[in-house]
């Protein structure tokens, strides 16, 4: 299943065999759950088809939608990297079919082949601050900031 993932699409022939000794395939149905809430993070979720609905609780222990998750795209890996527990809960909101990261595995893959596990947190990390300057720029916008044409200053 490596060779169908697209966040893999740019690992070489040899770097997808070790990936595909670490990762397992697993598939969720809709309504099912891939993590809850203050859960331990104990995976990372590559996500190759599906959607996965994002949802955070109040202190009503009402369930509020914050966020969408597609095929192609990382889930869990935030939680994952700082060894906290997940802050949503994910929710398969149409079939899943995902390939999965845990400890053991990143253990494995960062001691049998560092640099393919190099690779694979170089994208995370990229995936990871695209996803803070999206946000970052949302959160100017709510703000009422705006760029200055010619200066890289802020204004209100």
């Amino acid at each position: 299943m490596v060779e169908e993932c697209r966040l893999f699409s740019d690992f070489s022939p040899i770097e997808k065999g070790a990936l595909s000794a670490v990762l397992t395939p697993v598939f969720f149905d809709e309504g099912e759950l891939l993590f809850d809430e203050f859960q331990e993070a104990d995976s990372i979720y590559f996500i190759m088809e599906g959607v996965i609905g994002l949802y955070r609780s109040d202190n009503f222990g009402r369930w509020t939608k914050v966020a969408a998750v597609y095929g192609g795209a990382p889930l869990g890996e935030c939680a994952f990297f700082l060894k906290k527990p997940h802050s949503l809960r994910a929710v398969a909101e149409k079939p899943v079919k995902a390939l999965k990261l845990t400890k053991n595995g990143a253990e494995r893959l960062k001691r049998e082949t560092p640099e393919v596990y190099a690779k694979l947190v170089e994208k995370l990390v990229a995936i990871m601050a695209e996803r803070l300057k999206s946000e970052d720029a949302k959160f100017s916008q709510i703000c009422g900031f705006f760029s200055v044409p010619g200066g890289n200053r802020w204004r209100r």
